[in-house]
């Protein structure tokens, strides 16, 4: 199955999404809070609380999904494998500190190790 086929691997990815969605509309919404208006230019705005809200309700589904992802990879047998997902895709880490993190390894190693690792992600995301 080629990598760009597997839907686990699409779902792992979303996570990455979710955290950058999450962290842009953080950063906004600080510079609307930091100016006290919003981008309506309205002061104390309802719109900031309802930002408020939606950054929550999106911090919610990712915990949700990053749940369900971690239980995935805890059924993973290769411990190395697990920590290349879980690194990368749970906790976010760059390919250097995934590789640092797993024993020192290589970038590349740590690339080779993922992509045998989402071949038996996909097995069991294609279980549930």
């Amino acid at each position: 199955m080629k990598k760009e086929d597997m839907r686990g691997k699409q779902y792992l990815e979303g996570l990455l999404q979710y955290g950058t969605e999450i962290g842009e509309k953080t950063a906004e919404l600080a510079y609307w809070r930091s100016s006290g208006e919003d981008s309506s230019g309205n002061a104390g705005s309802p719109a900031i609380a309802q930002r408020e809200e939606e950054i929550e309700a999106l911090i919610q589904a990712l915990t949700r999904k990053k749940l369900d992802a971690t239980r995935m990879i805890d059924e993973m047998e290769d411990p190395v494998a697990r920590a290349v997902l879980r690194r990368r895709y749970i906790l976010g880490d760059t390919w250097a500190k995934v590789a640092e993190s797993c024993g020192g390894m290589s970038e590349r190693n740590a690339h080779y190790i993922h992509d045998m690792a989402l071949e038996d992600f996909e097995k069991i995301f294609e279980q549930t």
